[in-house]
C-alpha cells in the first residue's frame, strides 16, 4: 500500500521521495484519562513477555519455551500490558485508554529536540577535526576492512499495515516504568508509574516507513518531538547515499560522530520490519544515540546543572532530558570507528543513551557485525567502544530481549566515579531482563551509581579460545556506589571451574549493595567434581557469589537498600537459558518470526533443584517442571520456588499462591470464562478454593442479581458477585479470620479487565474487599473496603488497571473482593486478573 508524502523541508522531501510504502492512516490514538486509578509507588505487574496486542504478525512469546514445560509463571501473575487489537489492514494505532499516566506528559520544555545536526555528512579529513587537541590523530585512520552483504529493500512486505510491534506500549515489567515523583536523594526520592508509549499515540503523517538512512534522517527531523512511529525496512547505513546506491566511507573522526550518528528524539517508536523470510531490519556503520549531555547556554552541562539545582530547581525539569523511546527488533551492527582516539581507545558506541529517561529496548540483536576485533592492519586496533552504554544521568530504563554478542566493551551503566556524581547520583535506574550475552570479552555490565536489576539472563563464554566472539575477561562488575540485585541468571562456560566463578563470573570494587539469588552455572571443566556427573547438570553458585566468601571480588557485604517496585516474573535460571536461546534477538517477534534451539540436552523443563555448590546429592531427575513455574513480586524476600495452586477448575482459569496458617493463599488470579456457562460458573466444579479442612468451594458466589455468560464474555447488570470467599456470612466491620482465599491486606494489588464494549448506564461498576453487602463499610477495613468505584461512563472498551493498597489487617488473615455493577449499570467482559504482591 503506498502513500506519498507532501514534506514540509525541501530537504526532507528529496530525502522522502523514493518512499514507496509508507505507513499511512487516519486517526491519532489516545492517550487516554491520566487520572485513573494508580498508586503513586507501585506498577501493574507483567510477565516477561510482552503483548502483541492480537496481531498476526507480532509473536512476542518472549519468555516460553516452544517445547515442554513454559516455565514461565501463569500469566495471572502478570496481567498484560494494556493494548488492543490492531485490526487488519491498520494504518495507525487504535485508541487506547491508559489509568497510568502516559509518559509523553513528561516531554516538553525539558526535552528540546537535539537531532538536526546528526546524520548530515561533513568530510571533515582524519584528525580531530575543529575540536583540536591530540586524541583521534590522522595516523590511526583506517577505513572499514570489510563491508557487509547488503540487503536493501525498496518494498515494505507488509504494504504498511501496522500490528503490535509499532503499537504496543511498553510493559509494566522494569525501572522503564517508572518516573521520579519527588525527592532528590535516595532517602527521599520516590517513584511514580509511567506508561512509556513511545509514538504509538502518533498522528498519520508521522508514522513512516524507510528504506534508507536519509530517510530516517528526515522522518526525525520533521516530526522533531512529536509522537512518530519509524519502521525501517531492509538495511540502513549512512556512509549509503542516492537511495543505497553510492557508498562514501567516513572520512575522519568529525564527519564519523555526526555524519554517522543518527539521534532519537523523545517520543518515538522505532521497529525493524523483517521480510518475508523473517530476516530483521539492519543497521551498519552507523551510532544510535538517545539524548546528549548539553549545557544550558552556560559554560558546560555541569555547571549550568549545578547552577540550576543550587537555584532551587527540580533537576527533572533541567531541559537536556530525552524521554519515552520504544526500540524494537532491530539487528545492529557495531560501527567500525575509523580514527580512534589512540591505539586502545576507540569513541564510537553501537547505542548510547544520554540523559534518557523512560526507554525501553527490546529484541535487538547487536554484535561487531563484518568488523571483529583485529580485523584492521591499523596499529590502532580498537575500532569498537561500547556496544550499549548507558550513561551521564540516564534514568529509568529497561532492556529485554535483546542478544548482545561478538564484542569487546559491551555495556556500561554509568560512566563514571566521583567525578559523575553531580550527574548519576540517584539515577541510573535499570532493568536488564532475558537477553542473551554470547561470546563477550567483558561489561556484563560494568555499573557504578545504579540500582540495577539483572535477571533470567543467559551468558555463554569460554576462558579458552572462542568459538563465537572474544574470550571472556569478566562479567558482572559492581563498581562505585553501585546497588546491584542478581537474580535468576544462567552462565554457560567452557574452560572456567567453578572455584574460579567468584572473580569471573561477578566482581567489584566501591558498590554498596549486592544481592544473588538463584544464579546457575555449567562448565565443562572439572566434569566429575562440581557439576557434571554429580550433579547431572548446572549448579546454583550462588554461595560462592556472596561476599563472605568471595574473596577475589570486592563486592559489597551489604544487601541492597530496594527492592523492584514494579511485578516481574522470574523463571527458573535454566529455563531462563532456554527461554533466551529461543527468543532473543531480532527477528523472533514480527512478521515470519523464527524461534532459536536451545541446547540444553537434559531437559525441556528442569529446575536443577538440589544442584547446589557444595552438595552432592542433587541430580536433574529430582527437580520436577512445576517448579519452574514460580513468581517474584516487589518486596519478595525468598527465593524463586515452585508454585502451587490451591485451585482445581475446568475452566480457562490459572492461580499462583503461599501457604499461610490453615489456608493457602492466592496472590494472583485469572480467568477468561471461555469454558464457563451462566450456571456452572459459580459451582466448584468450574473453579474452586479449599477451605481450612481441605474441603472445595465454589471460587464464586454470586451475592445479588443474575450473571450471564455467552460464549465467553461474562454480561453484569446490577449484579454482585464474590471471588474467593471462604463462608457466606455477612460480613461487618467485626469480621475476622480467613475470611477468602486471598493474600490481599499489605500488599500492592492490580486488577485488570478487558471490556469488549463500553460500560453503559448512569451507575457504577465496584469492586470491594471483605466485604458481601451493598453498604460499603460493612468490612473490617471500613470505608476503604471499597478499592475500585469508578462511573459507568468512563469505562470505554478494552483494558481497565485499578491498583490498590490496603493496609496490614490485624483480624484478617485471608480476604476475598466482591464484583458490583450497580442495577442501573451494564458492562460485558471477556477476562480479568488480579495480582498482590
Amino acid at each position: 500500500m503506498s502513500a506519498t508524502r507532501n514534506m514540509s523541508m525541501v530537504a526532507a522531501a528529496a530525502a522522502l521521495s523514493a518512499l514507496a510504502a509508507c505507513g499511512g492512516g487516519g486517526g491519532v490514538a489516545s492517550g487516554g484519562d491520566p487520572g485513573g486509578a494508580w498508586e503513586p509507588d507501585v506498577a501493574p505487574p507483567i510477565s516477561s513477555s510482552s503483548s502483541s496486542s492480537g496481531s498476526s504478525d507480532s509473536n512476542d512469546s518472549s519468555s516460553s519455551s516452544s517445547q515442554g514445560n513454559s516455565s514461565s509463571s501463569s500469566s495471572s501473575s502478570a496481567p498484560p500490558n494494556p493494548s488492543v487489537p490492531v485490526p487488519p489492514g491498520s494504518m495507525s494505532c487504535p485508541a487506547l485508554t491508559l489509568d497510568i499516566p502516559d509518559a509523553a506528559e513528561l516531554t516538553g520544555a525539558s526535552t528540546p529536540f537535539q537531532s538536526a545536526r546528526y546524520g548530515v555528512r561533513n568530510y571533515y579529513a582524519p584528525g580531530p577535526g575543529p575540536e583540536g587537541g591530540s586524541k583521534h590523530p590522522a595516523s590511526n585512520y583506517e577505513a572499514a576492512p570489510k563491508l557487509p552483504d547488503w540487503q536493501f529493500a525498496s518494498i515494505d512486505p507488509t504494504q504498511g499495515e501496522l500490528s503490535g510491534l509499532e503499537c504496543d506500549v511498553a510493559p509494566y515489567n522494569g525501572w522503564h516504568s517508572f518516573a521520579r515523583a519527588s525527592g532528590s536523594t535516595a532517602a527521599d526520592i520516590t517513584h511514580k508509574p509511567v506508561t512509556v508509549t513511545g509514538g504509538r499515540n502518533a498522528a498519520k503523517e508521522n508514522i513512516y516507513t524507510v528504506f534508507n538512512g536519509q530517510q530516517l534522517v528526515a522522518a526525525i527531523n520533521e516530526a522533531q518531538n512529536k509522537p512518530k512511529i519509524i519502521r525501517v525496512v531492509g538495511h540502513i547505513d549512512l556512509r549509503m547515499s542516492e537511495n543505497n546506491s553510492k557508498f562514501e566511507e567516513y572520512t575522519g573522526y568529525y564527519d564519523q560522530k555526526f555524519g554517522g550518528s543518527i539521534m532519537i528524539p523523545s517520543n518515538t517508536t522505532l521497529v525493524g520490519i523483517n521480510d518475508a523470510q523473517g530476516r530483521p531490519a539492519r543497521i551498519t556503520g552507523t551510532t544510535i544515540l538517545i539524548g546528549s549531555e548539553l549545557s544550558n547556554g552556560g559554560s558546560s552541562a555541569e555547571d549550568d546543572f549545578k547552577k540550576w539545582i543550587a537555584a532551587g530547581k527540580n533537576g527533572e525539569d533541567f531541559p537536556t532530558w530525552t524521554r519515552n523511546i520504544i526500540i524494537r527488533n532491530l539487528a545492529i551492527d557495531h560501527p567500525w570507528d575509523v580514527n580512534p582516539e589512540g591505539t586502545a581507545d576507540a569513541y564510537a558506541d553501537g547505542m548510547t543513551l544520554t540523559r534518557a529517561q523512560n526507554v525501553w529496548i527490546d529484541h535487538l540483536t547487536m554484535s561487531d557485525g563484518d568488523t571483529p576485533y583485529g580485523s584492521g592492519t591499523n596499529a590502532s586496533k580498537t575500532r569498537h567502544d561500547g556496544l550499549l552504554d548507558i550513561v551521564r544521568g540516564s534514568d529509568y530504563v529497561t532492556v529485554t530481549n535483546t542478544h548482545l554478542h561478538s564484542h569487546g566493551k559491551t555495556m556500561l551503566v554509568g560512566n563514571g566515579d566521583s567525578g559523575r556524581a553531580w550527574s548519576d547520583q540517584d539515577r541510573l535506574h535499570v532493568t536488564l531482563a532475558n537477553n542473551r550475552w554470547q561470546g563477550l570479552q567483558s561489561r556484563h555490565p560494568l555499573t557504578r551509581f545504579s540500582q540495577l536489576h539483572s535477571f533470567n539472563n543467559l551468558v555463554e563464554g569460554t576462558t579458552g579460545s572462542a568459538a563465537v566472539g572474544q574470550k571472556f575477561e569478566n562479567g558482572l562488575d559492581v563498581r562505585y556506589g553501585a546497588s546491584v540485585f542478581a537474580e535468576n541468571n544462567f552462565h554457560l562456560f567452557s574452560g572456567l571451574k567453578t572455584t574460579e566463578v567468584c572473580g569471573k563470573l561477578i566482581d567489584g570494587k566501591d558498590g554498596v549493595g549486592f544481592r544473588t539469588r538463584g544464579n546457575y552455572f555449567i562448565s565443562d571443566k572439572e566434569a566429575g567434581k562440581d557439576w557434571a556427573l554429580a550433579y547431572n547438570g548446572p549448579i546454583n553458585v550462588d554461595s560462592a557469589l556472596q561476599a563472605a566468601n568471595c574473596a577475589k571480588a570486592t563486592l559489597p557485604a551489604a544487601d541492597i537498600a530496594w527492592e523492584p517496585p514494579y511485578q516481574y516474573q522470574a523463571v527458573c535460571a535454566p529455563q531462563a537459558r532456554r527461554n533466551a536461546q529461543m527468543q532473543a534477538g531480532a527477528g523472533r517477534i514480527g512478521l515470519a518470526a523464527t524461534t532459536g534451539t536451545h541446547d540444553d540436552g537434559l531437559s525441556n523443563d528442569s529446575c536443577y533443584e538440589g544442584n547446589e555448590l557444595g552438595n552432592t546429592n542433587g541430580s536433574a531427575s529430582s527437580s520436577s517442571s512445576a517448579a519452574s513455574s514460580s513468581s517474584s513480586s516487589s518486596g519478595s524476600d525468598s527465593s524463586a520456588s515452585s508454585s502451587s495452586s490451591s485451585s482445581s477448575s475446568t475452566g480457562n482459569s490459572s492461580s499462583s499462591s503461599s501457604s499461610t496458617g490453615t489456608v493457602t493463599l492466592l496472590s494472583s488470579w485469572s480467568d477468561d470464562f471461555s469454558s464457563a456457562t451462566s450456571s456452572s460458573f459459580v459451582t466448584a466444579a468450574y473453579a474452586s478454593i479449599l477451605d481450612a479442612s481441605g474441603n472445595a468451594l465454589p471460587m464464586y458466589v454470586r451475592t445479588g442479581g443474575s450473571i450471564a455468560i455467552t460464549e465467553g464474555v461474562l454480561t453484569l447488570t446490577g449484579t454482585r458477585f464474590t471471588a474467593g470467599a471462604l463462608g457466606n456470612t455477612t460480613t461487618s466491620t467485626a469480621s475476622s479470620g480467613f475470611l477468602g482465599a486471598f493474600d490481599i491486606a499489605g500488599r500492592n494489588c492490580r486488577f485488570t479487565m478487558a471490556l469488549t464494549e463500553a460500560a453503559s448506564g448512569s451507575g457504577r461498576f465496584m469492586i470491594l474487599v471483605d466485604n458481601n453487602t451493598t453498604t460499603g463499610g460493612s468490612s473490617p477495613h471500613g470505608a476503604s473496603a471499597v478499592v475500585v468505584n469508578k462511573l459507568a461512563a468512563d469505562l470505554a472498551a478494552g483494558e481497565h488497571s485499578f491498583s490498590w493498597s490496603l493496609p496490614v489487617s490485624q483480624a484478617v488473615q485471608g480476604s476475598f473482593i466482591q464484583i458490583r455493577t450497580e442495577s442501573n449499570t451494564t458492562i460485558r467482559m471477556d477476562r480479568f486478573d488480579m495480582h498482590c504482591g
